[in-house]
């Protein structure tokens, strides 16, 4: 089994929170196969509503035929369906393979070099959205700012080209997103309690200010 530890630890999962396989056979024949991460992903995490809920969707398999596409396996939706994520058909068996996104158009962009990589960046994002406190928008930031947040907060090692580009900062209980911009970056932070939230609050908004 694929090890999920970072993704149960961000969430303080400890129960079972997957589906049955039963319930990813019809796609999985569709297909073929799906990637072993993939299968693994469901089956362990795939019912847990805010990590797959929280501002994007894990697209549930009974609901898999609504995004029905000749060339990928779709798998996740943007909260609007203006960005879907899926993995090219003739990847299906691999156990790891990239994930590319498409905008509403032909063109298909690589955006994780695997599928952990992707569910892994996805998770810290939708962390973002679904923590106790938030700072609840986008804060504009530039480069010395994003400097800063490199100097003082830790990597979670969960970046990714998911979107933009997205990097991931923070302690245990918080999660900082610097997002890339068309004219910079773009800042987002929660953590999962006042006093974090307020620590990192005060720092964040001195960056923010200095532009």
């Amino acid at each position: 089994m694929t090890d999920f530890t970072a993704i149960r630890s961000l969430f303080h999962i400890t129960e079972p929170c997957g589906l049955e396989e039963k319930e990813l056979q019809p796609w999985i024949n569709r297909y073929g196969s799906i990637p072993e991460v993939l299968k693994d992903y469901y089956l362990e995490l795939g019912a847990h509503p805010q990590l797959n809920g929280s501002q994007d969707f894990l697209i549930q398999p009974k609901d898999s035929h609504k995004y029905v596409n000749d060339d990928y396996l779709i798998f996740y939706t943007e909260n609007q369906g203006a960005c879907l994520w899926g993995i090219r058909r003739e990847d299906a068996a691999a156990p790891n393979p990239p994930v590319y996104e498409n905008y509403g158009e032909e063109e298909w962009y690589p955006t994780s070099k695997s599928l952990m990589e992707f569910l892994l960046a996805m998770a810290h994002l939708q962390a973002v959205f679904s923590m106790e406190l938030s700072n609840e928008e986008y804060w504009p930031i530039d480069e010395q700012a994003v400097e800063e947040i490199k100097r003082k907060y830790p990597s979670k090692q969960a970046d990714s080209d998911l979107y933009t580009g997205v990097q991931f900062f923070g302690q245990a209980g918080e999660v900082i997103v610097v997002m890339n911009n068309s004219d910079g970056y773009l800042l987002m932070f929660s953590a999962e309690d006042e006093q974090r939230f307020d620590a990192l609050h005060e720092t964040l908004l001195q960056l923010a200010d200095d532009l």
